[in-house]
């Protein structure tokens, strides 16, 4: 099972909106994944690489992230959130 990683600035409001969105869409397409959420300060490169993929409120820039990362701002908002469920769904099937 593919692990998400999902993260925003305190690990709570955003990252919890995002995780539900996610959730409920994977159910939806019969998808699964094991999900994980965090605030993004107490990632470390490490913790960021031991995931298949990182859903995330902002960019992240930071040295050493080699896991794929889709800002996932349209699951919070709406506005683009079938284009990010679309890149979601390819990420999981490679």
């Amino acid at each position: 099972m593919k692990k998400v990683l999902v993260v925003c600035g305190n690990g709570i409001a955003s990252s919890s909106i995002m995780v539900a969105a996610l959730q409920d869409h994977l159910d939806e397409v019969g998808l699964a994944a094991d999900i994980e959420k965090a605030s993004l300060m107490d990632c470390t490169t490490e913790k960021f690489n031991s995931k298949d993929l990182i859903v995330s409120s902002t960019a992240i820039d930071q040295p050493g992230v080699t896991t794929r990362v889709i800002v996932g701002v349209g699951l919070l908002t709406g506005i683009g959130e079938e284009e990010t469920f679309a890149e979601i769904d390819a990420a999981l099937a490679e």
